[in-house]
């Protein structure tokens, strides 16, 4: 047993540089969506009349794709990112209206930095929350699909590019390291933050270097917000296809994953719950080497190293786990959500 694990933990860390599986977490909650959604005809039918062909799988990498047109320090692409031309335009318009280079700028949306120390819910305090988060982002666009919020509004968001974030976003805070952030002192050491204390973000484990576990010694896995964006999908799907998955999921219920209330609260919720494994994804390591500059918001540098853990599970192992459960959970919570903002 001992042996397997090995294996599974170097095939691991090697495949961390060599598969680019960035958009497969994505892709799994969009495909998981459009096989619940096939159950109901005639939402399926309006998801794809407002997407103009395009499935929830192919909607769900866009937000990323329409980086390459940043030019925040680097030459901007004009290319298009799907050959749907409305699509492209109105993707193009809301790129427009939310630049890099501004406040808010569509970087924002995709997550929410609620410190991981302490007890805190989205709702307990400020520090890492913003008008523009995540959290607030996607009831924006459930008010949208709703009629509540018109297509002419300042974000350019209209019905089609609603459906393409809520796509993209439901994979987003499902993912703890875009819920939750670690905060160090000018020590370096993890702190509760709060409005009177000085404190620096590890902006989501962008800035924290992870190592992990490998034959009892410390190897590194690149950085960790970039581990659980990718490998850990890797490491929970391995080689199937995003359609066996797909089909596989979409056809067992998980376990509680329903959420209360109307379909504007749900970001709240969602976003609590991350917090939980966000804190479980920082408790389960050491940092060090912790490096921040007087002045700036986030640290510069730092790393963060697997301990070892009373119940033996390796870091690698508990994450693909996690993984697992959260993209499932994913799937269908955004069939859902569109059938409840779409109706």
């Amino acid at each position: 047993m001992k042996k397997m694990l090995s294996v599974l933990l170097t095939i691991s860390l090697l495949s961390a540089s060599s598969f680019a599986y960035g958009p497969r977490g994505h892709q799994l909650v969009g495909a998981i969506a459009d096989k619940r959604l096939a159950k109901n005809k005639p939402m399926a039918n309006k998801v794809k009349q407002l997407l103009d062909g395009l499935t929830l799988e192919q909607a769900a990498t866009l937000p990323d794709a329409i980086k390459s047109w940043d030019n925040c320090g680097k030459r901007a692409s004009s290319a298009a990112v799907t050959t749907k031309s409305r699509i492209n335009s109105e993707l193009r318009a809301f790129f427009q209206a939310n630049l890099c280079s501004r406040h808010p700028s569509h970087h924002e949306f995709h997550y929410t930095d609620v410190p991981v120390l302490g007890n805190e819910k989205y709702a307990d305090g400020a520090v890492g929350r913003s008008q523009f988060d995540i959290v607030q982002m996607i009831p924006f666009c459930v008010r949208v699909l709703k009629g509540e919020t018109p297509e002419t509004n300042e974000r350019a968001i209209t019905k089609a590019v609603a459906i393409i974030l809520l796509a993209h976003y439901l994979g987003d805070i499902h993912q703890p390291l875009h819920v939750g952030a670690e905060y160090f002192d000018a020590n370096g050491s993890p702190i509760e933050p709060n409005a009177a204390t000085t404190s620096f973000a590890d902006q989501g484990g962008n800035k924290l270097t992870l190592f992990t576990l490998m034959q009892g010694k410390l190897k590194s896995a690149g950085k960790f917000h970039s581990y659980w964006d990718g490998q850990t999908v890797e490491n929970a799907f391995g080689t199937a296809t995003n359609a066996k998955v797909a089909q596989q999921l979409a056809g067992k219920e998980p376990t509680d994953w329903r959420v209360s209330g109307n379909a504007t609260t749900w970001a709240e919720q969602l976003a609590n719950e991350g917090i939980v494994l966000a804190r479980e994804a920082h408790d389960r390591l050491n940092f060090k080497n912790i490096k921040s500059t007087t002045g700036e918001e986030d640290i510069v540098s730092g790393r963060a190293e697997e301990k070892k853990m009373p119940d033996g599970t390796f870091y690698a192992l508990w994450a693909a786990d996690v993984v697992k459960v959260e993209i499932h959970k994913a799937g269908w919570r955004l069939a859902a959500l569109l059938e409840e903002a779409l109706q």
